[in-house]
């Protein structure tokens, strides 16, 4: 099924992380090379630590501020900035700020 135009997506509960809400725009069932999603975290909510063992996650900051772990190291990220988590970085993200952190997130080659 070949999809190039994604009209009203909804988010989801991430299915293991309180505070974080997901929505899917392409996944591993569309293709093979990657997926991506909008990633919205509350305030005082995060995405613990985690590896992905086979893909790279791109992140670009749509609104917000907050903190993303690089390895274990902690920065500041906001609106406008982007970065990655090469394939078996650990990572993790968390809002510091008063509004929702809105990424968006790309994962090369897609996740299972």
């Amino acid at each position: 099924m070949e999809r190039h135009i994604i009209k009203n997506a909804a988010f989801t509960k991430h299915p293991t992380q309180e505070g974080v809400f997901m929505k899917h725009f392409f996944s591993s069932q569309e293709n093979d090379r990657l997926n991506n999603l909008e990633v919205r975290i509350i305030p005082n909510f995060m995405i613990a630590p985690h590896v992905h063992e086979n893909s790279s996650e791109f992140f670009y900051v749509v609104d917000g501020e907050g903190e993303f772990l690089d390895n274990e190291e902690w920065k500041k990220i906001e609106k406008g900035d982007a970065f990655m988590a090469p394939q078996g970085m650990q990572h993790a993200i968390k809002n510091c700020g008063k509004s929702d952190l809105v990424l968006f997130s790309t994962f090369s080659p897609a996740t299972k």
